[in-house]
């Protein structure tokens, strides 16, 4: 669960030029909807949650293993993660504000894609 974690997330991140850089408008395109999505579902898991969904996935799985040390099964997969990375250990309110960064960074980049599509495409007139 923590690598399909690792994995969703490194997607998000690295896909992001993607809603600025068209070069591959279908690419282009399925980034966007899994950037909306992934934005989305972490919106609402942070409302119901308080974290991110997958971390909720990833500690159930992680509690039920039998070499998890029990403090590491209570922390966010992002604090382990980065902590076996880069051996560092981010605040939980860094890890949300990079979050939240990343959000704002979709959201812009949804609207210049928007912005740029529209603009190519003159919209009809009405009499």
């Amino acid at each position: 669960m923590d690598a399909l974690h690792a994995l969703l997330m490194l997607l998000w991140v690295v896909g992001m030029p993607l809603l600025f850089w068209h070069r591959w408008p279908r690419l282009s395109y399925f980034y966007s909807g899994f950037a909306v999505l992934f934005v989305i579902v972490n919106v609402i898991s942070q409302w119901v949650l308080g974290e991110c969904f997958l971390t909720t996935l990833s500690r159930f799985f992680w509690t039920r293993s039998s070499g998890a040390p029990p403090e590491e099964v209570q922390e966010w997969f992002t604090v382990r993660f980065a902590r076996w990375v880069f051996h560092m250990t981010p605040s939980h309110g860094a890890i949300q504000r990079l979050t939240e960064l990343l959000i704002f960074v979709c959201a812009v980049g949804a609207f210049y894609s928007m912005h740029k599509l529209l603009r190519g495409h003159s919209l009809p007139r009405h009499a």
